[in-house]
């Protein structure tokens, strides 16, 4: 079958999205048989060759599987599939994206209709949240033909950018990549610019059809996301390459005031919003060679034409920079400025979880998987990316999500923790928008749940669920770092007030000041603190600790706060879980197992039975009808598992029957209630294990004359 499309993917570590990605192309409408698919791992480390070997194995007429020994990028790992590529036409897509069923159809029929070297759709920024409201499909603006036969057109083509700098987007012709020797720079980061700025510089027909059809999955872990990671860097030396390049091409001495408009604008106004939004450390030496590269190539950048028309107010700003001496200390100011900017009305909320769930469709929610560095992916951003404490999730639990926003997430002006079923309610009693958080952020310093009230201290209450010594290592640390908070924390200690789920919002610099505080505290403390022989509930001590301590924070940094209720909305998932489980067992009637069951799940986890993990308290209900099952085995009148092995329908049996024998006690039950008792046949020893179990112990004795004068007993 002839292929009209080759599509390269590379491939780093994507065992989580590669399938995802591979079932867009699949489902194709221009037909998969007509496309061919080229993986190229790029040295992956995690079982992401396993995966293509099995798509190859499953597909073996249209896929193409290269393996590199080496880890050489995205640059590297296209340029090979390119070279293995058979069709007229190219596309590349990243590995955690993933496209609409009719890209490729419609991509094709422009590129050959119209013979241009390239087309191009527009796109979604995803985060792959589902329920997500995206914008619609079509961008409202006409499709648009490009034909760049003049010196002039071209120099307005390279300007205004209309192509952008993405490569999966676009559909090339073959022989005009080939022909042109439009390549990827291998071994570095911000490839996409030096290949890019070519495709400008060659192209005669480019076609824009201004639809979305493509996915770009906004993953944290993704190469421009990553937090201070050294690749950033590389944007400089592929800027000069690009530049250098260009000479080599000849085209600066026809499009040199446009290439150094580009420069200017890709490179050094770029770099400074990376430096900005990705370091949280101010690379002054970086900065340094940054001005001194750029004034090399562009001495007067003041007479560059385009600077004047096309450049913001606030680039005109950075571009002065290049004027004047920077100390390191001016450049944080002007990298604190550019985070402003850029962050200035942003709301991000992440959603802690180490379950799947049904996430809110408003997007200022962020599901983050903590502790992922412990489990098995469930296709959510995780707390393991960039600088981390995901293995100690075992003993921070949703702290360890708190670590990771505190160090990599900046370009936000206000954060804040949830969790996958618990969140802040409005007025209406529904889950907060933005537009609920904001006009309280803007009166308040933070946002805090509503407290509960004890009839004990918060000291006594800590002492009775938990290890007072673990408590008493938190003082010490406290003591020693911030002896001015004593006397804060210890009127906490002694009130009745408790704070539960470390759930908050504020901005993002108070995030910082309290992550920093907190983990400063857990530091010192966890000198003494030994979880050895804790079980798995009681080794999240620090979780535990810290849902007080946001309270200690707020007073001890004098701060405006507003408490907001939270709502549920569903049951903690090791309490569904084990729900589950005891109903397969009575299905089965294993009713010992089921006891045992309980029995070892309420050592390790004994907060499934909480209010809040348990809405109705239905696992209350169980072990009684545990109880009861078992003793009737032993008296050899199983009603209750005569009656049903559905667990469920067992709950409401045992419910009517409690609300009967109330109302034997109360001598005001009617002749249904009677009938409902004899014809489900409930034994005697069910009777009698439940009267006192409902408190109606003191009177037995009327309730079982009752039942035996209408023949129950």
């Amino acid at each position: 079958m002839e292929k009209y499309i080759s599509i390269i993917i590379p491939c780093y570590n994507v065992e989580s999205y590669i399938d995802r990605c591979f079932q867009s192309l699949l489902a194709q409408t221009i037909g998969f048989d007509k496309l061919e698919i080229i993986l190229v791992d790029d040295c992956s480390t995690d079982h992401t060759w396993d995966k293509l070997t099995a798509i190859e194995a499953a597909y073996p007429e249209s896929v193409m599987i290269i393996h590199c020994d080496e880890n050489g990028h995205q640059g590297r790992a296209r340029n090979i599939g390119l070279q293995y590529a058979s069709a007229p036409y190219i596309g590349y897509v990243d590995s955690d994206d993933w496209i609409e069923p009719d890209m490729y159809e419609k991509l094709y029929e422009k590129i050959v209709t119209y013979d241009c070297d390239l087309t191009m759709c527009q796109n979604w920024r995803d985060t792959a949240v589902p329920g997500q409201v995206l914008a619609p499909k079509l961008t409202g603006q006409s499709n648009r033909m490009f034909e760049i036969d003049t010196q002039e057109k071209r120099g307005t083509f390279l300007v205004c950018g209309s192509i952008g700098y993405g490569v999966w987007d676009k559909l090339f012709k073959r022989d005009f990549l080939i022909d042109n020797q439009i390549f990827f720079p291998e071994g570095l980061a911000y490839e996409d610019h030096f290949f890019s700025t070519l495709l400008y510089l060659y192209a005669s027909k480019v076609y824009i059809l201004e639809e979305r059809l493509y996915h770009y999955y906004v993953n944290p872990a993704s190469t421009v996301l990553s937090p201070n990671a050294a690749h950033h860097f590389d944007i400089l030396t592929i800027d000069m390459m690009m530049w250098e390049e260009c000479a080599n091409r000849g085209f600066l001495d026809n499009y040199r005031k446009e290439l150094e408009y580009q420069f200017l604008t890709l490179c050094y106004l770029a770099a400074i919003k990376m430096i900005s939004l990705r370091l949280t450390k101010v690379p002054y030496d970086f900065f340094l060679r940054l001005k001194e590269e750029t004034l090399k190539r562009i001495p007067n950048y003041h007479e560059n034409p385009y600077v004047k028309d096309y450049v913001t107010e606030f680039n005109q700003t950075l571009l002065q920079l290049l004027d004047f001496p920077i100390s390191e200390s001016d450049l944080a100011a002007v990298c604190k400025a550019v985070v402003k900017k850029h962050a200035k009305g942003v709301l991000q909320i992440y959603v802690m979880t180490h379950v799947n769930f049904s996430a809110p469709d408003d997007p200022i929610y962020h599901p983050l998987h903590v502790g992922r560095a412990l489990k098995g992916d469930l296709g959510y951003p995780g707390d393991d990316t960039g600088d981390n404490i995901s293995h100690l999730n075992l003993y921070y639990s949703e702290l360890t999500g708190l670590y990771w926003a505190w160090k990599n997430i900046r370009n936000t002006e206000y954060i804040g923790l949830c969790h996958y079923r618990r969140y802040f309610l409005n007025e209406n009693h529904s889950i907060m928008t933005k537009a609920d958080f904001l006009p309280i952020l803007e009166k308040y310093n933070v946002i805090i749940s509503q407290p509960v009230f004890s009839e004990k201290c918060y000291r006594d209450s800590y002492a009775e669920a938990h290890t007072i010594h673990d408590l008493e290592a938190v003082s010490e640390a406290i003591a020693t770092l911030y002896p001015d908070c004593m006397p804060i924390f210890q009127d906490v200690l002694s009130g009745r007030k408790l704070y539960c789920g470390n759930l908050f919002v504020t901005t993002k610099e108070l995030f910082d000041d309290y992550a920093q505080w907190l983990f400063s505290i857990f530091e010192l403390a966890s000198k003494q603190i030994d979880v050895s022989t804790y079980d798995d509930y009681h080794k999240r001590v620090y979780g535990f600790l810290s849902e007080q301590l946001l309270f200690v924070w707020v007073l001890y940094r004098n701060l405006t706060w507003c408490e907001v209720p939270i709502g549920f909305t569903q049951e903690k998932a090791e309490t569904l879980t084990l729900k589950e489980q005891l109903s397969s067992l009575f299905a089965e009637k294993k009713i010992e197992e089921a006891h045992t069951l309980f029995l070892n799940t309420m050592k390790v986890r004994p907060d499934v039975m909480l209010s809040g993990s348990d809405f109705h308290q239905e696992l209350t209900t169980i072990l009684r009808i545990i109880h009861i099952c078992e003793e009737e085995r032993k008296q050899d009148c199983p009603s209750f598992l005569n009656y049903t092995t559905d667990l469920r329908k067992l709950t409401a049996h045992y419910n009517r029957i409690a609300e009967i024998l109330n109302k034997c006690a109360d001598s005001t039950p009617f002749n249904a209630d009677f009938d409902y008792l004899k014809h489900t046949a409930v034994s005697s020893c069910a009777i009698d294990i439940m009267i006192p179990i409902i408190g109606k112990g003191e009177k037995r004795n009327e309730i079982c004359t009752i039942l035996r004068s209408n023949g129950i007993l």
